[in-house]
């Protein structure tokens, strides 16, 4: 199953009495991309030249901390897992690219 938020694959592990879901076990790297790709194509977004640097940036912080915690920020929570909450929550849309460029506006993009 793939999360509609932020585009993980998800394995679901029970359905009654609630869902419970985990992400499903891939190696970081594919876990990533696909998650980028996925998340991108469900929005509209696209990407720009520099995704292979930012894409290293997250795999770095999930290798030093557990998680694709997004390259631009200092803290290391939940709200700045890729796609973080910033982006999530509108922010390609109204600044034509996230905070640390891996997601556009196809009209930015081109600029």
């Amino acid at each position: 199953m793939i999360c509609t938020v932020c585009g993980a694959r998800l394995e679901v592990l029970e359905a009654e009495p609630e869902i419970a879901v985990r992400r499903y076990p891939e190696e970081p790297e594919a876990e990533i991309n696909g998650r980028s790709d996925r998340f991108a194509q469900q929005r509209g977004f696209v990407f720009t030249n520099h995704r292979e640097v930012v894409i290293e940036g997250l795999l770095e912080k999930h290798s030093m901390f557990g998680n694709f915690y997004c390259p631009c920020r200092i803290e290391n929570i939940d709200e700045n897992v890729c796609p973080c909450l910033e982006t999530r929550s509108g922010s390609v849309r109204r600044d034509g690219k996230c905070l640390c460029g891996l997601f556009w506006m196809p009209e930015a993009a081109e600029e």
